[in-house]
């Protein structure tokens, strides 16, 4: 017979909520800390505030949601929609997940991934995709565990603001 973990050392428990009213600093600031571990520039003054206006519009045009693990906001997933004419369902397409590094490898990004596949199952999504950077080895590890399988005969395009201006004039 095993032994029983001690409630001090069993793990506390994981909140995911939607992101609301109230949380737009912690959220800009999960979203910036995302940009460093990244490497990448976070958003711009402006840029912030589409983010927080897209998200609390009604209807928004993603899904935010917040971890929280004991009172405190660790991390963040952003959602959305999209729709597969093959499948004649809604694709759930997962753009970010992140939690701050120092709760990292203790199973709270696991169990907000755990909830947005509840959150497809509930959508009736037909599947959920995402995208991991090459050079990020934990993450690919974290998503082959659950099964998820790279594709391998699609290629991602890209066309950025400017490049949809300069179509858009021609067009």
């Amino acid at each position: 017979m095993s032994e029983a973990v001690p409630p001090s050392q069993s793990p506390p428990a994981v909140l995911i909520r939607p992101l609301a009213g109230g949380d737009e600093e912690i959220f800009l600031s999960l979203v910036d800390a995302h940009a460093d571990f990244e490497k990448m520039d976070p958003p711009g003054p402006e840029a912030r505030e589409r983010l927080i206006r897209d998200a609390l519009s009604d209807p928004p045009r993603y899904r935010a949601y917040l971890a929280t693990i004991e009172g405190r906001d660790v991390g963040y997933c952003i959602t959305y929609l999209a729709y597969s004419s093959f499948l004649a369902r809604p694709t759930f397409f997962l753009e970010d997940i992140f939690v701050f590094s120092e709760y990292r490898g203790r199973g709270f990004g696991g169990a907000m991934f755990d909830y947005l596949v509840k959150e497809a199952v509930r959508l009736e999504c037909g599947r959920m995709e995402w995208m991991v950077q090459e050079w990020n080895e934990g993450a690919i590890r974290f998503y082959e565990r659950r099964g998820a399988v790279e594709l391998a005969e699609w290629r991602t395009y890209r066309i950025d603001q400017d490049q949809l201006a300069h179509l858009a004039d021609q067009a």
